[in-house]
């Protein structure tokens, strides 16, 4: 997750009423067909990042914020290195043959050209509070920010297009996080000044925000 803007498109599908159009037609069927989902397109040599979905027969399959992304035709070439939690640095693990090892939702970035893949990363937290929501921009003022972004960036931050469906939890009164709704709706009712935390792994990779502080016992 970095400390800075990043807008996305929000990809929108839309289902054709197949059964009512049917239905008004006087046409009677026994069969339903399902409307056939988006299919993914080879991202090559590109950079990208997502949650793990699969790897099989060399198609690497991941769960990018606003859609799926996939990499075909990965091979021994492909060197992989995991994120090592107790050092804070990836470590070589072989090659992509390895990934079907990978444990669902796990985060996985592919670098370009595809030389490397690298599985899980630094777990961050951003605290701050609550300025603004307004067309899908959050904005708050950061916290215990380190001297060096102050002095560049200033303490007002700017997170763009979060992940359709982000949880937010809330603490009330200093109890136990509830989970409250998404972020597309709820930031829209939060009051200024309100603590705002928001966590995330990897590059604009977020994954919960929290309102409030939980009492510490």
């Amino acid at each position: 997750m970095k400390l800075k803007s990043v807008s996305r498109p929000i990809l929108t599908y839309h289902l054709v009423p197949c059964i009512i159009a049917l239905l008004l037609l006087g046409v009677a069927s026994s069969t339903i067909i399902a409307a056939e989902a988006p299919t993914a397109t080879d991202q090559k040599e590109q950079h990208g990042f997502g949650r793990f979905v699969s790897f099989k027969n060399g198609t690497l399959t991941l769960r990018g914020n606003h859609g799926i992304l996939i990499w075909n035709n990965l091979t021994d070439k492909t060197k992989v290195a995991y994120w090592d939690h107790a050092t804070g640095e990836y470590k070589p693990s072989g090659t992509a043959e390895g990934l079907s090892k990978v444990e669902a939702d796990a985060y996985v970035m592919v670098t370009q050209g595809r030389a490397l893949i690298r599985v899980g990363a630094r777990k961050e937290r951003v605290t701050g509070t609550f300025i603004a929501f307004k067309n899908d921009r959050l904005m708050i003022m950061g916290k215990d920010l380190p001297d060096a972004f102050l002095k560049r960036y200033g303490s007002t931050l700017h997170f763009n297009k979060f992940p359709e469906g982000l949880p937010v939890f809330e603490s009330i009164d200093g109890g136990n996080f509830k989970l409250v709704g998404a972020a597309e709706k709820v930031l829209a009712t939060v009051k200024e000044g309100a603590i705002v935390t928001i966590y995330g792994e990897g590059d604009d990779n977020n994954t919960r925000i929290e309102l409030g502080v939980q009492r510490t016992k």
